[in-house]
């Protein structure tokens, strides 16, 4: 669920963002409403088509992956972080209206995305992945 395609991501820093990506669709996934509820508990909602039920559902992270993400990116600096979190962990708010409410110009944005992805992947790497 890439939200901001503009930008070009090296090819070193690829499996950083899949892995980004990943955890945003597990931490989206874990305070998804399931269905609305009535005091008698007879509520049906009406059948609607839905696109995503046509596509396979894509494997979750596992939880201790999760954590080990989670533990890599707090290590990132805040300035880094926020913009990591803005883009690839789903919320209400859209990644551009981050942007504004942090002041950021669309350079800074995009260097501070970079930079962060390869913090991010230099410390999960070191942590992680040399096991």
């Amino acid at each position: 669920m890439r939200r901001d395609i503009n930008l070009n991501v090296p090819a070193e820093l690829r499996d950083a963002e899949e892995l980004l990506e990943r955890y945003g669709r597990w931490a989206q996934d874990r305070y998804k409403k399931q269905r609305c509820a009535s005091a008698e508990g007879k509520y049906v909602p009406p059948p609607m088509r839905s696109v995503d039920c046509d596509e396979p559902l894509q494997p979750l992270m596992a939880d201790w992956s999760a954590r080990h993400v989670q533990l890599a990116l707090q290590v990132v600096p805040m300035q880094f972080r926020r913009v990591l979190f803005a883009i690839y962990v789903p919320q209400k708010e859209h990644p551009m209206a981050a942007r504004r409410r942090y002041r950021l110009q669309r350079e800074v944005w995009d260097h501070s995305r970079m930079e962060g992805l390869r913090q991010f992947w230099s410390i999960y790497r070191l942590r992680y992945l040399t096991k």
